[in-house]
């Protein structure tokens, strides 16, 4: 069995997923004032925590040269997130091609081993696109579609 390529295979899945709400999301929602949690920050959160747990330890994590959150809380365009999430799914790719899933989570406070800590990441990444997509189906009645895997390399 490949283990790699199934996780790999996942993770593109869900990040596809992602992908497709950010590109969906009308301009009105992007950062609605109603919203505690903004459409933005939702989705910057779910791409910056999949790619911070995807490094082998949490000292191994270099944030993202277009990162920074100290802005005052202007949002993040879409365009910037999306150049975030690729950047992210190439992290995929490489940090998945020589993945040891029996060592240690590398990060305090799971007790679990790679496996199952990419597994959590990727439902992690699936909760908040699931929030995502309740609320531009509902706000926006946008179609959104399930991706059931994804095989190959990003481009």
């Amino acid at each position: 069995m490949d283990l790699q390529g199934a996780v790999r295979s996942q993770y593109l899945a869900a990040l596809k997923m992602l992908k497709e709400a950010i590109v969906k999301c009308p301009p009105r929602l992007w950062n609605a004032r109603q919203d505690k949690d903004k459409t933005w920050e939702k989705a910057y959160h779910a791409v910056y925590w999949a790619h911070k747990y995807l490094q082998p330890t949490r000292k191994d994590f270099i944030r993202w040269k277009g990162h920074d959150m100290e802005n005052g809380g202007v949002p993040i365009s879409k365009e910037e997130l999306l150049q975030y999430l690729r950047f992210v799914e190439q992290q995929v790719v490489h940090q998945l091609r020589a993945a040891n899933f029996e060592a240690s989570s590398g990060f305090a406070g799971f007790d679990m081993n790679k496996l199952e800590f990419h597994i959590n990441n990727i439902r992690h990444i699936q909760q908040h696109t699931g929030e995502l997509y309740e609320r531009l189906g509902t706000r926006a009645h946008a179609k959104l579609r399930w991706s059931e895997q994804v095989h190959g390399r990003t481009k």
